[in-house]
């Protein structure tokens, strides 16, 4: 295994790399090892509007949508690995009622892989909580809405339906799932890496499950 200085470096240059380009104003990067050794680094402003701010290695940060990247990915990721879903299949193999009153709607033929990598069609923003706070008459309602096309952009409803696909599979809803052994978390280095490659991989022509 490399020292963590030689790790360091390399995790630290991307992030060198987007502040000089000005795609991001700063940020800050944190390594721990398993004994406890630790490096810590900052760059960059932390603040540019209305006043500039300089980043600290106690900058706050608001950190948004992790459960997107900490168990919703590895989660789909770990059932690809398996075998149980293929990637590049439509949602539909697992959500055959995902706008089923319409066979030959666009929604039907959205895969897995491109939920996962925001590839979609969806809208950045809808205010799903103005329809209510029932949670199976939303569910309802994200399956079945004719959702208004667009560019591919970050859109919640991706990972809304990721979701809805775990709960099927494990036939529980979302709150009662854990972070059992199908899952990757922190430690299973290798399996991420074999997950990362999965989803980076370009789709199969015609992808379907069989």
């Amino acid at each position: 295994m490399p020292p963590l200085s030689l790790t360091f470096e390399r995790a630290f240059a991307p992030l060198g790399a987007a502040v000089a380009a000005g795609r991001i104003p700063g940020g800050v990067l944190g390594v721990i090892e398993a004994d406890g050794t630790r490096q810590v680094r900052h760059i960059g402003k932390a603040q540019t509007i209305p006043t500039e701010r300089p980043m600290t290695e106690d900058t706050w940060f608001d950190l948004a949508s992790l459960t997107k990247v900490l168990f919703t990915t590895p989660a789909i990721l770990a059932l690809a690995d398996a075998g149980t879903i293929d990637l590049d299949a439509p949602l539909t193999t697992i959500l055959p009622d995902f706008r089923h009153y319409k066979a030959d709607a666009r929604e039907r033929q959205v895969t897995f892989r491109q939920c996962s990598g925001h590839q979609t069609p969806f809208p950045a923003v809808e205010p799903i909580y103005t329809y209510g706070r029932d949670p199976d008459l939303l569910r309802t309602f994200i399956l079945q809405r004719e959702w208004r096309a667009g560019p591919a952009v970050y859109s919640d409803i991706n990972f809304i339906l990721l979701g809805f696909v775990l709960e099927r599979l494990n036939k529980k809803w979302i709150r009662e799932l854990d972070a059992g052994p199908g899952f990757c978390l922190v430690g299973q280095s290798a399996r991420i890496s074999r997950h990362r490659r999965l989803l980076l991989a370009p789709p199969r022509a015609g992808g379907r499950s069989a």
